[in-house]
C-alpha cells in the first residue's frame, strides 16, 4: 500500500508544478518558454477579459449605458458622432432657417453629434423652437437614432444670438459677473432661456483669469442645459475651478502656447492628453477649436488637423467646411491603422455618455 501512495508523489508534484507554470505564465506571458504557444494564448485571453470586467465594474451607469450602445453602432455613425457642425456645413447650404427636407435628408446622410447654430439662424423664438425640434426629431428618427446636440453661444451681453432674436432684457443687459452668486444667476437665466426653445448645449462660459466660471458652469448644468467651457489652456486656474463643476464640454484652443508644446494646443496630446486628461483630471467631452481656423488651416488641411487631434485625445472636432471631407479623412485613417477603432469607440463613449446625462438619450 506504501508504495502506491509513493508513486502518486511525482503525479503530485507534476500537477502542482504545472499549476505552477500555468499561473506563471498567466501573469508573465511574455516570459513564456518556447513551445507554450497554447498557454500563452489562454493566459492573454483570461487578462483581456479580466481587465474588461474590471473596466465596466468601474463605469458609472450612465457610461455602461454609452458602452453597450457604440458596441452597436457601425463605424460610419461613430465617426459622424465626433463632428459637431454648422447647420450650413450639414445640409451643404448658405443660410438655415428652417428644419425641413434637406435637413433631414443631410442627418439621415450625416448622423452628426452635434449641430452648432449663430445668429443667421436665430429670427423669433417660434421659429427656433420649431427649426430645433424637427432637427431633433429627424435625428431620432434615422437610422442611426441617436439624439443630437443643439448648440449655441449664449454669452450674455449685447451680442447674444438667442437673446436677439427672443428680446430678452435681462441676458442682453447682463455684464460680467462680479461674484458666484450673480455668475450662478447668469447661467441660471441662459439655461432657462435657452431649453425654452430647445437648445440643450451652450458654448460659455470662456475662462479668463478667474474661477467665476465654474459658478456659471453649475448654473447652466443645474438648469439642464450643457456647458462648453473655452478655451483650455487660457487660464489654468480658472479651468480647475470649472473642472470640478464637471462641463459636459471642454473646448480646447487652436492658440500654439510654447510653454506646452509647439503645435497648436487643439492638436496636442501634451494639452489634452497630459495636461488636461492626465494632470487635471477632466473626464467629459474634449472638443477643438474650429477646424475652420486660420490657427489651424495655415499649417494643416482640416483633414490632417481632424486626425492629429484625435490622435491627441479629442473627442468631438467643431465646425468642419466640408463634413463629409473630414469624415472621410477619419475614416481613411482608422483603416490606415493611423487611429483604432478602440480609440474611437472611447470618443464615443463620452459623446453618448453626455447625451445621456443630459437627458438626449432615456
Amino acid at each position: 500500500m506504501k508504495k502506491r501512495y509513493l508513486l502518486l508523489i511525482p503525479v503530485v508534484l507534476c500537477l502542482a508544478v504545472s499549476a505552477a507554470a500555468i499561473g506563471y505564465i498567466q501573469i508573465y506571458p511574455e516570459k513564456a518558454p518556447e513551445g507554450t504557444a497554447f498557454l500563452v494564448q489562454t493566459a492573454r485571453k483570461k487578462q483581456a477579459q479580466a481587465a474588461k470586467e474590471a473596466e465596466t465594474e468601474s463605469l458609472t451607469a450612465s457610461q455602461k449605458q454609452a458602452k453597450q450602445l457604440v458596441e452597436k453602432m457601425s463605424l460610419e455613425q461613430k465617426l459622424y458622432q465626433m463632428l459637431f457642425v454648422t447647420p450650413e456645413a450639414l445640409t451643404q447650404t448658405n443660410q438655415v432657417v428652417r428644419a425641413g427636407a434637406a435637413t433631414q435628408a443631410a442627418i439621415e446622410k450625416r448622423p452628426v453629434g452635434g449641430v452648432l447654430y449663430t445668429s443667421q439662424s436665430l429670427q423669433t423664438k417660434a421659429q427656433i423652437k420649431d427649426m430645433l425640434s424637427h432637427t431633433q426629431s429627424y435625428a431620432k428618427a434615422s437610422k442611426a437614432g441617436i439624439p443630437v446636440f443643439l448648440g449655441v453661444q449664449e454669452q450674455g451681453g449685447s451680442n447674444a444670438p438667442v437673446a436677439q432674436a427672443l428680446q430678452t432684457t435681462s441676458i442682453l443687459k447682463a455684464d460680467k459677473s462680479t461674484d458666484e452668486k450673480t455668475a450662478y444667476a447668469l447661467g441660471q437665466t441662459l439655461a432657462e432661456e435657452l431649453r425654452s426653445v430647445g437648445f440643450t448645449v451652450n458654448f460659455a462660459p470662456t475662462v479668463t483669469t478667474d474661477a467665476l466660471a465654474a459658478s456659471e458652469v453649475k448654473g447652466l448644468q443645474e438648469n439642464q442645459v450643457l456647458s462648453a467651457v473655452s478655451a483650455f489652456p487660457n487660464s489654468t486656474d480658472g479651468f480647475q475651478a470649472c473642472i470640478k463643476q464637471n462641463p459636459a464640454f471642454m473646448i480646447v484652443s487652436n492658440d500654439t502656447v510654447k510653454e506646452y508644446d509647439t503645435v497648436p494646443c487643439s492638436v496636442s496630446s501634451k494639452v489634452v492628453t497630459d495636461l488636461l486628461r492626465k494632470k487635471l483630471g477632466y473626464n467629459g467631452v474634449v472638443m477643438t477649436g474650429a477646424l475652420s481656423d486660420e490657427k489651424l488651416t495655415d499649417s494643416y488641411t482640416e483633414q490632417k488637423a481632424a486626425v492629429l487631434a484625435v490622435q491627441a485625445g479629442a473627442d468631438m472636432l467643431l465646425e468642419p467646411s466640408d463634413v463629409d471631407v473630414v469624415y472621410q479623412a477619419l475614416f481613411q485613417a482608422v483603416s490606415d491603422g493611423k487611429l483604432t477603432e478602440q480609440r474611437i469607440d472611447e470618443s464615443v463613449q463620452r459623446i453618448l455618455t453626455a447625451k445621456i446625462d443630459g437627458g438626449l438619450i432615456a
